[in-house]
Formats: C-alpha cells, structure tokens, sequence
C-alpha cells in the first residue's frame, strides 16, 4: 500500500499598491482574509491565507505595498521580506497592467525579487487591456527581469486564477502540512473583524481621516445573534 504524499508551498504575495494582492488572496481563498482598499498601504501587518487541495497545502501571504516615494518608504515592506526570503517557496509579483511600466518601476520589481530562489510574475487586471498590450507588457518585464512563469489573470473577475493554483500545486515540494487542514487563516476572528471594519471606514472616509486610526473589536455571542 502506497503512503500518500503530502506537498506543502509558502506563496508569497509582493507588488505595488493598488495591484490587487489582496483582492487575489481573497479570491483565491473564497473567504474574506485581507482588506481591500483604494487608499495606499492598508495592509499593514502580515496576514496568511491557507488553500488545502487534496494532498498539497498553499500558504498565502499577502505583504504591505512598495510605496514607490521613498519619503514615505515605510520598514513593513523590507521587515515583511526579510522575515519570509528563507521560507517562501515561490514569490508572487503581482502588477497592475494599467500601470505605465518605466526605468524607476523595473528597479523597484528588480530589489524586490532578487531575495526570492522562485519568482512568478503575475499580471493582474487582464479586463481592463487589450490583449496587445497584455503581450508588450509581459515582453517589457520579462526582457529584464528574471521570472520563472508569467500569468495573465483578473483577481477581481476572477479569471486564471484555477490555472495559476494549479500551477503552484505543481512547483511546490514534498513536506509535511505546515497547518492542520481545519485552519484557513492565521489570525484571529477578532483581527479580521477589526480589519473589515478599518477597511469600511477607509473606503467611506478615505478623505477624512488618518492612517493611524485604532479599532478594538469585542464579540458577544448571545441566544440567536452575535453582537460585535
């Protein structure tokens, strides 16, 4: 009798603001993990996803955005990397094809990957582009930068993301799953609440307010309903 095998992948999640990283784990996931919102930076602490698929483990893990001014360069980007560069498996690059590529963005993508055995370039936003463009964009990156596979998809339609899993699946190596297979996200229920919460307010007040806001979740489970 055969011992089954199991497979387990770290998938790490890298790119700009706004390229869909979050959207992408969310979808991938079919469950709320990150936040999403058009304000820069939101994702702030890291947070990990887990796909299990018959014999093989996906752990995903979404990281702040590379802000491009280095006046505003904040450490959660370069800590986030540092803390994972000996643990992930293969390095996502997720990028928005409505960016205009120039000479500053391929220096960015360039530091970003060099810490990574395995990087994919993942184009996000297929919707919104011809496919001519799609294909110039994928030749531009490609020339000059060192990617293992390039994937065209849209998080937020959700298309290609069964091929990109699948090939993920395919890559990652034998090993012992990381989480028991009930686990589907790292952080706490209280967190992720606070976070949805920090994003609603992001998303209604985006003009008014701080980065800085602070949110305490308390939950209450009572007869028929739950108050938070």
């Amino acid at each position: 009798m055969k011992t089954k095998k199991y497979k387990c992948g770290v998938i790490l999640l890298t790119g700009f603001p706004n390229a869909g990283k979050s959207t992408l784990l969310n979808s991938i996931l079919k469950n709320k993990i990150s936040i999403v919102s058009h304000k820069v930076q939101t994702t702030k602490e890291k947070i990990s996803g887990i796909l299990n698929l018959n014999n093989s483990q996906l752990i995903f893990t979404d990281t702040p955005g590379i802000v491009e001014n280095r006046k505003y360069k904040t450490k959660s980007l370069s800590r986030s990397i540092h803390d994972e560069e000996n643990n992930v498996d293969i390095n996502l690059f997720i990028h928005d094809l409505t960016k205009t590529l120039d000479k500053r963005l391929f220096y960015e993508i360039s530091s970003t990957i060099q810490h990574f055995k395995k990087n994919y370039l993942v184009l996000n936003k297929i919707d919104l582009v011809s496919k001519d463009k799609m294909l110039k964009y994928s030749e531009s990156l490609n020339s000059g930068l060192n990617f293992s596979k390039t994937f065209m998809i849209s998080a937020k339609k959700k298309k290609g993301l069964e091929y990109l899993v699948n090939n993920l699946i395919s890559e990652i190596p034998e090993r012992n799953w990381k989480y028991n297979k009930k686990i589907t996200v790292t952080r706490s229920i209280n967190y992720r609440i606070s976070e949805i919460t920090r994003e609603k307010i992001f998303n209604f007040l985006n003009k008014e307010i701080p980065y800085s806001v602070k949110i305490k979740t308390k939950i209450k489970n009572e007869k028929k309903i739950v108050r938070i």
